[in-house]
């Protein structure tokens, strides 16, 4: 069942309350210069555009041939790179991540070392897809992980129920906890956009949000803040077509109002795609199925990212609060995930400083040693992390506090060359922090 128009969520203990509201629409009374990035697009389709906080690196979809390939109707992953005022002539990702099959809806974090993508190639299920995760080492990107939990169960059971699935947009917010997507029985028929969440390092069955109306909702975006939402509807009003809005979720979980960003971003044609650098500078969306900049460093905050820098400084000037930090390694045997004894009592003398582990922050870091497939080695990795939250829980620190990151062989201590090196290469990092 579709959720009416005009609402906005409450996200509590993972439920929806919702309450009308009017949409507001931006005015913007100064000229704002719309420019095609000519070097980016190509005579094929263009969308899905993913961009890193910093606002220098772009990704997104094109249906354009590969070297030495004819076009095909699924496209793959580019990337393209902002270097002395110029944005690059796009590459195309590796062939861990593009297929015969077509790749879409890239959606990079905050260092540009993790890239989520759709991929529906081969026994999409089976490989806990179709979402997929993949790493940056200095060889290149690794092969893609599926995300698995609710989100391949979600898919699974509704590709299945509808006879095929349709999506047009997904994001992962960059500290990669939160999953949104837009998607619907039939591509060209109305989609909802559907969040799931990640907790103890499983995402969670997909619900409806509160911003999915009667009508069709498209292209989403979390910008670099983890706070600020950006999608496309023709069910919230506005010029006509499908226009771009924008929502922001609270400190309470709650999202706030729905506003309408104004032209000339949105006209009477369908307008979405819109992302935007977490700086307020720069903005990028699909017009036509090209993709479009406009400098926005003028523009009202209303349109952009909440300004984390900003935000940080002003919290730290109201409070006196010292945050304590310390950081230990766990190791482990070599093709190992569980915990040995020695280092179960590392944690434990690491944890004694600290007399109220319910408030304790901690961050958990998996890697391993060169020796064996990269995906692999990726998955032995989060094996060794999950292991280790989960003894850290029967200590007492509660799991909503611990961050997970799984980095596979892609960032050793210390050389491979050496079964010394590699010993210390198999490990997981903790960083535990409390005000």
């Amino acid at each position: 069942m579709k959720i009416k128009t005009l609402l906005i969520l409450l996200l509590f203990a993972n439920h929806f309350y919702f309450f009308s509201q009017e949409i507001e629409i931006l005015v913007h009374p100064n000229k704002i210069v719309i420019s095609e990035i000519k070097q980016l697009n190509s005579r094929e389709r263009e969308c899905n555009i993913s961009i890193m906080p910093d606002g220098k690196t772009l990704y997104f979809m094109s249906t354009r041939a590969l070297k030495n390939s004819s076009v095909g109707e699924n496209g793959d992953i580019y990337q393209s790179k902002f270097i002395d005022n110029t944005w690059q002539k796009p590459t195309p990702l590796g062939e861990n991540i593009n297929t015969a099959s077509g790749e879409d809806e890239p959606s990079v974090d905050a260092q540009g070392e993790s890239i989520y993508y759709q991929s529906w190639a081969d026994d999409w299920v089976k490989k806990n897809g179709p979402y997929f995760n993949a790493k940056r080492s200095s060889k290149g990107w690794g092969k893609g992980i599926g995300l698995g939990g609710g989100i391949t169960q979600f898919f699974d059971e509704e590709f299945s129920a509808n006879f095929g699935y349709g999506t047009d947009g997904m994001a992962v917010s960059s500290d990669g906890n939160l999953f949104v997507v837009a998607c619907g029985p039939d591509y060209e028929g109305d989609m909802d956009i559907y969040y799931s969440t990640k907790k103890n390092g499983v995402w969670s069955y997909p619900k409806i949000m509160g911003i999915s109306t009667d009508g069709d909702e498209r292209s989403v975006f979390i910008a670099g803040d983890n706070k600020t939402i950006y999608f496309s509807s023709d069910g919230h009003g506005g010029f006509g077509g499908l226009d771009i809005f924008k929502v922001v979720i609270d400190k309470s979980g709650k999202l706030g109002n729905v506003i309408n960003i104004g032209a000339p971003f949105n006209t009477a044609a369908d307008d979405q795609g819109f992302v935007a650098s977490v700086d307020g500078k720069s903005a990028f969306f699909i017009r036509d199925l090209d993709i479009f900049f406009a400098d926005i460093t003028q523009l009202t905050e209303k349109i952009k990212p909440i300004n984390t820098a900003t935000e940080k400084s002003s919290s730290e000037t109201k409070t006196d609060t010292k945050i304590l930090t310390a950081k230990e390694t766990v190791y482990f045997n070599f093709n190992d995930f569980e915990m040995l004894e020695t280092e179960k009592n590392k944690l434990i003398t690491s944890l004694k400083p600290y007399k109220n582990l319910d408030q304790l922050t901690i961050t958990l870091s998996g890697h391993c040693d060169n020796i064996g497939e990269n995906i692999y080695n990726d998955n032995l990795s989060d094996l060794r992390v999950k292991s280790v939250m989960t003894y850290l829980t029967t200590l007492g620190v509660n799991p909503i506090n611990i961050k997970t990151a799984s980095h596979g062989e892609n960032i050793p201590a210390k050389s491979n060359e050496s079964e010394n090196g590699r010993k210390l290469n198999r490990r997981v990092e903790l960083t535990f922090s409390i005000k």
